[in-house]
């Protein structure tokens, strides 16, 4: 799955993922660092990554908007991160879960998935 972990994020989760096969950058990694989500939103459209972020409310409406003109959207997966553990375990058990996620869901749907 090609991946983009949103700022708020540990970015380490992107290299523990390319561990496990996957196709992962950080927003800071990407260039993307302290952009607006639309810009972040755009970058994963085009490049045709899901958006891992907890940020609901700022790229719901953009998923949402896009989905309902038939423009081109993408999977995003809303996390939040009391969840995660702490300290050095939250990018592990990020990228661990993003990884059972992906393996339930090969192909998402575009919108918002809650894990």
């Amino acid at each position: 799955m090609r991946w983009l972990i949103d700022e708020m994020l540990p970015h380490e989760a992107a290299e523990l993922l390319h561990n496990l096969n996957h196709d992962a950058v950080s927003v800071v990694k990407a260039g993307l660092g302290a952009t607006d989500d639309g810009e972040v939103y755009a970058a994963a459209v085009s490049q045709g990554r899901v958006i891992v972020t907890e940020d609901a409310g700022g790229f719901i409406p953009l998923a949402k908007e896009d989905l309902d003109s038939l423009r081109p959207s993408v999977a995003i997966v809303l996390v939040r991160k009391d969840r995660l553990g702490r300290g050095g375990a939250m990018a592990r058990n990020l990228a661990d879960a993003l990884h059972h996620w992906a393996q339930e869901n090969p192909d998402p749907y575009h919108g918002p998935h809650w894990l």
